[in-house]
């Protein structure tokens, strides 16, 4: 009777691993073909000063300006590890190097997952709704831009840097830090790029992803620990003892 418990729990597990993808794909095919036709066109006719705002904010989600800065800082940060520092520039060197590669990983990830998804799936943007309607797919589209709406990479980017930055703050500004991350997804709908379940999709992705890797980490205790449940980051303490020497009027000797 044991280990007959034992192959139904098992098997329970499995089926509930399968069943939960196939929900949140059918749920997502649901949204598709309920409204993302009526959503796309009532953002897009929008009033020009509200798609002007959104048309901003919306290059906050390319990855670009949060990779290349992480991979300097952990270029950076490693290198200068190895140098003759005092014991305060020694550990903001670390933690400069810990939090850009866990920032790095995070959305560099998660970014990779969207790219290899996109071309996959090859659902056609919005430019394609007159043509072929919300539902167009040409599958393994490596090049085509036009073929790589689901899901959205702009929203996958934001919610996973979303994720990272409430993990360094240790879930300070959690609601604000969403708040821009959603924003973002919206402006995808907003400037024509991505339909509401591309954006769904993004979300989920860069959303799951930041935890996974975040989980990672912290059951390996890079960067930050599990404390009673709690995910808790620590690098940032790394920064304290150069802080307060500079506030007592510390120059470094570079700057002298």
């Amino acid at each position: 009777m044991r280990v007959w418990r034992n192959l139904r729990a098992r098997n329970s597990k499995r089926r509930l691993l399968v069943l939960w993808p196939v929900a949140g794909l059918l749920a997502l095919l649901l949204i598709a073909i309920l409204f993302d036709r009526s959503v796309s066109l009532t953002l897009q006719n929008w009033p020009a000063y509200e798609l002007a705002i959104f048309a901003f904010i919306t290059d906050f989600g390319t990855s670009g300006w949060i990779l290349y800065p992480t991979l300097l800082g952990m270029i950076g940060g490693y290198g200068l590890t190895h140098l003759p520092l005092t014991y305060s520039w020694h550990w903001a060197a670390r933690a400069l190097a810990a939090i850009s590669f866990y920032v790095f990983a995070s959305v560099g990830i998660s970014g990779l997952v969207t790219v290899f998804l996109k071309r996959l799936i090859g659902r056609g943007r919005p430019l394609y709704i007159e043509d072929h309607g919300i539902l167009y797919f040409n599958p393994l589209q490596l090049l085509d831009w036009r073929l790589h709406s689901f899901p959205s990479g702009h929203a996958t980017t934001a919610m996973a840097f979303s994720v990272v930055l409430v993990t360094i703050l240790n879930g300070r500004y959690r609601i604000a830090l969403f708040g821009m991350g959603l924003a973002i997804g919206l402006s995808r709908i907003v400037v024509g790029d991505h339909y509401l379940s591309d954006v769904i999709g993004g979300t989920t992705v860069g959303t799951l992803s930041a935890i996974l890797i975040r989980d990672f980490f912290a059951t390996r205790n890079w960067s930050m620990r599990l404390e009673q449940g709690q995910v808790r980051f620590r690098m940032l303490a790394g920064f304290r003892p150069l802080w307060r020497r500079l506030r007592r009027g510390h120059i470094p000797a570079a700057l002298k």
